[in-house]
């Protein structure tokens, strides 16, 4: 695997694009049920999730289904100008549509900014994993600044593919705590 994030991010893409509709089902599916198994994950007051919506993410669509019929909390990102990220409540899947960068976001009439509250898990994506938590996405910075502020826990999730070796993070890179792979 490449040494410099710019590699790496452009292999992982490749695997993860690679993939099968029917890997990445059966894989997703894999993933959401140990998350599903987390004691953390039950515990939650809260679930912050990331909507699978682009290159084969591990799909989150079901774990939220889940916690919608469960009528557990669920905040969703939007990307705002400048880098920052909020958290939306999500009430229902009519209240997404694509936003930037291609991300399934709230419709700006079902936008319901809320604070993530104490305890909360944050599912977080990403395009490369090390084992050490530390993760590779896009570019943009958007989870990593989010996570340097958050006290809550987070949860990566990734398909095998996407797990790398360590490498060495930038100082402003922020590590999650568990990553759940297939």
């Amino acid at each position: 695997m490449p040494a410099n994030k710019a590699d790496i991010r452009a292999a992982a893409l490749a695997a993860r694009r690679a993939l099968s509709p029917e890997a990445v089902a059966a894989k997703s599916a894999v993933i959401a049920q140990r998350v599903r198994a987390l004691d953390a994950f039950e515990r939650a007051p809260c679930v912050l999730s990331y909507v699978a919506s682009k290159d084969n993410e591990v799909d989150t669509h079901a774990l939220i289904d889940g916690l919608l019929r469960e009528r557990r909390p669920v905040l969703v990102p939007v990307a705002e100008p400048l880098g920052v990220m909020i958290w939306s409540a999500l009430h229902a899947w009519d209240d997404l549509t694509e936003g930037r960068f291609g991300i399934l976001e709230p419709r700006p009439e079902c936008l319901r900014p809320a604070t993530p509250p104490p305890d909360s898990i944050c599912l977080v994506p990403g395009v490369a994993f090390s084992e050490d938590g530390y993760r590779i996405g896009y570019g943009g910075g958007y989870f990593d600044r989010f996570l340097a502020t958050f006290d809550g826990l987070g949860i990566g999730l990734a398909f095998r593919e996407q797990m790398i070796q360590p490498w060495v993070p930038d100082p402003h890179d922020v590590a999650v705590q568990i990553v759940v792979t297939d």
